[in-house]
């Protein structure tokens, strides 16, 4: 297995459509219980500037640096990837993604595998060799891709962008066999810090 610097376009994406899912869902439970208030009108966001560019990527290690102005928002939203990559396979067996939709909501780590893992151990994220509790994820979704993640708290945060590795991801696949899987932090510390602070 080998850890690969191209990810999807698509996960760039993946962070705040399942954030919104859940904000969308959460709004309509809500409201068939009478709690809502109507949503206030808002005005029409100020349009994106047609000389600026509406995606970038930055290379720092082993890990990509993708930011977005989403549809209908003037802000970029960032985020640091890696895939991993098995060697003589086409496509990437995971990806593993950090980021926030603004700079007042919590920092996420999102983890995507492909349909087909076995959902309730969900995947963790070990930092090194000596990490045995590692940083857990809960599986969120799992249509044509299983999305698991967390909310990272400060210390975790801090503690991923220190970690020097070997790193590796954990999954149980459908056949419940336990997957082991090397990540590199080669560059995570330079790429979260440009993720999460973008210009």
């Amino acid at each position: 297995m080998t850890c690969s610097r191209a990810f999807k376009p698509l996960v760039a994406l993946s962070l705040a459509c399942g954030l919104a899912i859940g904000a969308t869902l959460a709004a309509g439970a809500g409201a068939a219980f009478g709690q809502a208030a109507p949503p206030a009108k808002k005005p029409a966001a100020p349009a994106a500037d047609p000389n600026a560019p509406q995606a970038t990527t930055a290379t720092y290690g082993d890990w990509v640096v993708r930011c977005a102005i989403p549809p209908n928002q003037t802000a970029r939203v960032c985020e640091a990837g890696t895939g991993v990559q098995v060697q003589g396979q086409q496509g990437l067996l995971a990806q593993i993604v950090i980021g926030r939709l603004n700079k007042d909501q919590p920092t996420r780590l999102v983890i995507q595998l492909p349909a087909g893992v076995f959902l309730p151990p969900g995947a963790t994220l070990y930092l090194d060799e000596k990490d045995k509790s590692g940083l857990a994820t809960v599986f969120a979704t799992c249509t044509q891709a299983c999305f698991a993640d967390a909310e990272l708290k400060p210390d975790q945060l801090a503690a991923l962008k220190a970690a020097k590795g070997p790193g590796r991801l954990e999954f149980v696949d459908g056949a419940r066999k336990r997957i082991a899987v090397p990540i590199s932090f080669n560059g995570l510390p330079a790429a979260t810090e440009a993720a999460l602070s973008p210009k």
